[in-house]
């Protein structure tokens, strides 16, 4: 716009319509835009300045036009351009009043926050409508042309100004309604109840302009063409009763004494005068006036004259020009008379009309201003309640959230002030009291079940040591008693000098010795099962059970078979091998033949390895199927196999020490050990 205003001759086909916005106009909007700039770049001084521009501009240009004050607002710019404008026009008033607001509203959007972002946001939506409203207006008619005291805003001005108001309206409508929403619920109703009284202020404002507008029209209708038309009828009576004087005269001459003709000329001549400074007033018929004072003037000459000519006995001249010349100048005078009657007339029926299109405009506006009234005061009052129902709702979904045990939802609101920050201040204590009380719960939980497990294991302990005693006073007592009769019977050889029985007393007394000895060793192994466990580990479990089978081996016709897919996972190497151990001593201890296969296979789960070893001896029949696992349990007598019965019992105590489980399986020959090993062990596991 600026270019084309310095440049007639640069767009000089659209130049008529560019220029339709002022000169001062342009700077104004350029203005706004570079205050948008300067809110995305937080540049305060630059922010101020905008903002000063605005305002000077704006209040500058409504002093000289609507107070009347001479500023030259118009036309100061002339001497900057090349050549003289086609024309010059001041600015809209109601884009001074946009200038003035955009000033307002970029010193409060200097703030990112607040309250005084809730003012920018609602002062960029007072000129959006602003703008949206004039265009729509003057489009369609709704508002009186006089409300723009004969100035109308441009379209480029009201989109530049709607573009300005909606950058403004998006830079700081999250914070406004955050503002918003931080005020407790008085000072929402009194923002609300602000709001809607400027609202109904400025409807009863236009209310008043077309009550004062309607006033007007009615007192130029009465002031104006009204009393001109009065005028016009008062001067063609005026003409028309002189001309019957005249004429009864004529008829009757010795009237002459009683109608004085020259004294009633005088009166109707002021009169006439009278008549026509108030026509002349209204400004109506002026070539008739004239023309109207010339006939006037010669047919007051020629009344005077025939007047003489009477007087002077001349009684048939004054008749003759009486009837003829004077009747013919009373009718011009006449005609001219209808001519202004008909000229007020029009202006009167013209006026009709005007107040005919004020009232169709009155009506078309108050809908308008009513109806927008109405939808903005419905969108407040929604505002006012969706800001107290989303907030509350917020609150109730951490509420219920909360008490359904998620005690680390994050509390909504928790900064604010007032009443919603109370509530949830008072929602996060009581989240504090829950997530105390659940962490109470969970360590008496805990506890139960640490004093479970301990009463479990004390159980466990109790009964070992209930087996123990009962296996103990059998199993201990039967090697003392051997080795007491034994010792009778060495006693007796020697007596008897019979040193060959002696020998063989004495072998079995260490046999019984021997057997005493690995029973109270494989208790000691028993009752430290678990307790020791060593470190952590890499376990080939093919390599370890390679290993294990040939150092156990004394038959070299049993074999050992390898599974697929055996694991290598780090864990306790010290208990696992003397499970895999013992397992291994069982299985060739108690193998009834000279050839066979032990086979070892594994799967996995998500939280255990599964470890089978299998072997192709004898088998165990199902009755005794539970009992291979109790302490001192043995299937053959001591004397056939040699061993304490604690193997396999050893085996289910480390077992489950670490929290895995063994099964066997047997069904006719062979026989199927599988026992599970987690696959982490936590260390209070393992002391467990």
């Amino acid at each position: 716009m600026l270019i084309t205003w310095h440049a007639p001759h640069t767009l000089s086909a659209i130049y008529p319509f560019i220029t339709l916005m002022t000169y001062n106009t342009a700077i104004g909007i350029i203005t706004c835009g570079l205050g948008l700039y300067a809110i995305l770049r937080n540049h305060r001084a630059m922010l101020f300045v905008c903002s000063f521009i605005l305002f000077a501009l704006g209040a500058l240009t409504i002093l000289d036009i609507i107070i009347g004050i001479p500023l030259n607002t118009t036309t100061w710019f002339v001497v900057l351009l090349s050549e003289p404008p086609v024309h010059t026009q001041p600015m809209s008033p109601v884009s001074s009043a946009a200038f003035l607001l955009a000033s307002l509203t970029l010193f409060f959007a200097i703030h990112p926050k607040g309250v005084k972002s809730i003012v920018a946001t609602l002062l960029s939506l007072l000129i959006f409508f602003t703008a949206v409203s004039t265009v729509i207006s003057q489009e369609f008619g709704l508002f009186p042309s006089f409300i723009w005291m004969g100035v109308k805003m441009s379209p480029q001005t009201a989109i530049s100004l709607i573009a300005f108001s909606s950058g403004i309206f998006i830079l700081r409508y999250q914070a406004a309604i955050s503002a918003f929403n931080r005020l407790n619920f008085f000072n929402r109703l009194v923002t609300g109840f602000i709001f809607m009284s400027l609202l109904f202020v400025g409807v009863g404002s236009i209310g008043l302009l077309q009550i004062n507008n309607v006033a007007s029209i009615s007192q130029k209708l009465y002031h104006g063409p009204l009393q001109a038309s009065n005028a016009s009828l008062r001067v063609k009576n005026d003409i028309a009763n002189l001309n019957r004087i005249i004429k009864d005269v004529a008829i009757n001459p010795s009237l002459m004494h009683e109608k004085n003709i020259p004294v009633e000329v005088d009166d109707i001549e002021s009169r006439i005068a009278a008549e026509l400074r108030i026509i002349e007033r209204e400004r109506l018929g002026k070539a008739d006036i004239a023309q109207f004072k010339t006939v006037f003037s010669d047919w007051k000459i020629v009344i005077r004259a025939i007047h003489q000519q009477l007087e002077s006995g001349d009684i048939e001249g004054f008749r003759s020009i009486a009837l003829n010349q004077v009747q013919n100048t009373t009718v011009t005078l006449e005609k001219l008379c209808d001519h202004m009657i008909v000229e007020a007339q029009e202006q009167m029926r013209l006026l009709n009309e005007q107040a005919i299109t004020t009232r169709d405009h009155s009506a078309n506006l108050m809908l308008v201003v009513i109806g927008g009234f109405l939808l903005i005061g419905i969108l407040v009052a929604a505002l006012i309640t969706r800001s107290l129902s989303w907030q509350l709702q917020e609150i109730r979904k951490a509420m219920l959230s909360i008490s359904a045990g998620n005690t680390q939802t994050e509390i909504p609101f928790f900064d604010h002030p007032h009443e919603i920050g109370d509530m949830a201040k008072t929602l996060k204590i009581f989240s504090l009291n829950i997530d105390e009380r659940n962490k109470s719960n969970e360590l008496l939980a805990q506890h139960q079940q640490e004093l479970e497990k301990s009463n479990h294991r004390l159980a466990q302990t109790n009964k070992e040591l209930e087996t123990f005693a009962y296996v103990a006073s059998h199993d201990l007592k039967s090697p003392l008693r051997g080795i007491a009769q034994l010792s009778s019977w060495i006693e007796e050889d020697l007596e008897e000098k019979e040193f060959t029985e002696v020998d063989k007393h004495t072998k079995m007394l260490r046999n019984r010795i021997h057997r005493m000895e690995k029973l109270l060793d494989d208790m000691l192994v028993f009752y430290r099962a678990g307790k020791i466990d060593g470190a952590t580990t890499t376990i080939d479990l093919k390599h370890m059970a390679t290993e294990l089978f040939e150092i156990q081996n004394t038959k070299p016709g049993l074999k050992l078979e390898l599974g697929d897919n055996l694991p290598i996972f780090d864990s306790l190497s010290t208990p696992f091998e003397q499970i895999l151990r013992n397992l291994f001593s069982n299985a060739l201890k108690h193998h009834d033949k000279d050839e066979g296969v032990i086979r070892v296979e594994a799967a996995s789960s998500a939280t255990f390895y599964s470890i089978s070893v299998i072997d192709d001896g004898p088998g165990i029949p199902e009755k005794f199927q539970e009992r291979v696992f109790g302490m001192f349990q043995t299937l053959k007598p001591r004397d056939e196999l040699e061993g304490s019965g604690m193997g396999l019992a050893l085996i289910k105590k480390i077992v489950e020490t670490y929290g895995g489980s063994i099964s066997v399986y047997s069904a006719g020959r062979g026989c199927r050990f599988t026992f599970t090993w987690p696959k982490t062990i936590e260390r209070k596991q393992q002391h467990g």
